[in-house]
């Protein structure tokens, strides 16, 4: 009696504290690992049938077929992704000869190289291969109401600092990393994230359900003063205002059982991101116009549009069937990347187009940047062979929605494979089941070369420059010199693996 009374409260209270800290501006890896271990076993296939809180995002409809839980656990995928950097010819690079261009000549371009020997960061291949925890909890709770559920989950990166990282993925990416970056797979952010959501079934064979994912992105607006201009070593800093920036992606789900052996289910998911305009203001000291004989202050206030954490409009129809102690079931999900946006606000097409520089540049078509919608595919399956025993297996394909990156852009990205496995025990304790669930998962990226077209990167040295005292050609500067990562071409390939355990119990 104590140990039902204790429940009936914390239960409640869980899912007030989970939906207090579901904040979420990165959680990628769980789009496609699945929110629980029990998901991870079947390759998070659970949209015909369920029987964990990791269905609050596959289908959370599914809330009202299995008794309330509660439980917890802990999830570590280890990446192994590799961008190998084809050799550059050293005719490729911005020569020091740059210094001594007319400057004039580049003020409709406003992002000017560096020489490529006085990089920040040389350039390098891309090896992501850093482990990372998470540690899961969720669960579900009726209210004692026939057919009612509500639930709440959130995952909890086990790292000192949470962090976002943002990336160009042209020529731009040189003043920082220098290198090519995983856009959708792998190099992922660990962030806190989470969802709520409820769920009803008015009658026996068809049940609704809704939640939401609550995403929070926090902005810091800087104003750096330079005292002394010609200092550029020296600053001072201040954050001017911080502001929190929240959006709500709302998932919508159905399923019904129409005989006791088959289900079918449906979800939407509508598109997600977080936006954010922070501002960056520079003034320096004692600007002195000589003609007005006064001194005007002189500043400059610069937005920065950023994204994080884009996922996809998202639509998935799954059909199950039960069979003595088994359960299969497959679907099949339609991803909306054609409307795409990456960290700082742009389409991929529109980042592809290079403004002719050179007489006879080739003037390039966006469109073939484009990224195209996308149809993934999940297949889950589960025998009882024991009371206590059940086995799962699960399978993913997830074609890459990247068009070939033969221009400016550096999306490294291809189709993906997951195989799954996981097993369940469940113990009766105190007249109540408890569950230890296991999983583990293998994602596979195909190798893929991409060789970069000389005509579609801008040529950051055009070949008409001339220097600023003598106005005379510069003969270095002739043919393609450029900064660009990418350039002349990378080898991207890898695969992750993704290991889980938690206890629940039911009551």
């Amino acid at each position: 009696m104590i140990f039902r009374r204790w429940f009936r409260y914390f239960i409640p209270v869980f899912l007030l504290i989970i939906s207090g800290i579901a904040t979420e501006s990165h959680a990628a890896p769980f789009r496609m690992f699945g929110y629980d271990t029990a998901a991870m076993g079947t390759a998070n296939s659970n949209v015909a049938y369920g029987e964990s809180y990791s269905v609050l995002f596959s289908n959370p409809a599914l809330m009202s077929r299995f008794e309330p839980q509660a439980g917890a656990g802990l999830a570590v995928y280890i990446p192994n992704l590799r961008a190998d950097l084809m050799d550059r010819p050293k005719n490729a690079d911005v020569n020091m000869k740059y210094l001594d261009t007319n400057v004039s000549m580049y003020q409709h371009v406003p992002d000017r190289p560096i020489p490529t020997i006085e990089l920040k960061t040389q350039r390098e291949d891309n090896h992501i291969n850093d482990p990372v925890t998470y540690f899961l909890t969720g669960g579900t709770y009726d209210f004692n109401i026939d057919g009612f559920r509500v639930g709440g989950l959130t995952v909890l990166p086990l790292v000192e600092v949470l962090q976002i990282s943002s990336y160009y993925f042209d020529e731009r990416e040189q003043y920082y990393t220098n290198t090519v970056h995983f856009p959708l797979f792998g190099e992922w952010s660990p962030i806190i994230g989470g969802m709520v959501g409820t769920s009803y079934s008015p009658v026996k064979y068809v049940s609704f359900g809704f939640s939401l994912q609550i995403n929070v992105g926090l902005v810091a607006d800087m104003g750096i003063f330079v005292p002394e201009a010609t200092v550029q070593e020296y600053g001072l800093m201040n954050v001017s205002g911080t502001k929190a920036v929240v959006k709500f992606r709302p998932i919508i789900g159905f399923q019904t059982e129409p005989t006791d052996w088959m289900a079918i289910g449906v979800t939407w998911r509508n598109e997600s991101y977080v936006r954010t305009d922070a501002k960056g203001r520079l003034d320096l000291w004692n600007y002195h116009d000589s003609t007005l004989d006064q001194t005007i202050p002189r500043f400059v206030v610069q937005s920065y549009d950023m994204v994080l954490d884009y996922e996809p409009m998202e639509l998935s129809g799954a059909l199950g069937f039960k069979y003595a102690s088994w359960m299969i079931q497959g679907g099949i999900t339609w991803n909306r990347w054609s409307q795409y946006i990456d960290h700082h606000g742009k389409h991929p097409e529109e980042v592809a187009i290079n403004k002719p520089i050179n007489p006879g540049d080739l003037i390039v078509n966006g469109d073939h940047y484009k990224w195209k919608d996308t149809i993934s595919t999940n297949i889950g399956t589960t025998y009882k062979y024991l009371g206590w025993g059940e086995a799962r297996l699960g399978f993913a394909y997830s074609p890459s929605p990247v068009p070939d990156q033969v221009g400016r852009t550096n999306y490294a990205d291809n189709d993906l494979w997951c195989l799954a496995v996981g097993h369940k025990f469940t113990f009766d304790v105190f007249k109540k089941k408890l569950m230890v669930d296991l999983g583990l998962q293998f994602w596979q990226m195909l190798q893929k070369t991409v060789n970069k077209d000389p005509r579609q990167i801008r040529d950051e040295f055009p070949d008409n420059s001339r220097t600023i005292l003598e106005s005379s050609v510069i003969a270095s500067a002739e043919g393609l010199q450029t900064n660009n990562p990418g350039f002349p071409g990378y080898t991207q390939k890898g695969w992750l693996i993704v290991t889980s355990a938690s206890v629940g119990m039911e009551f």
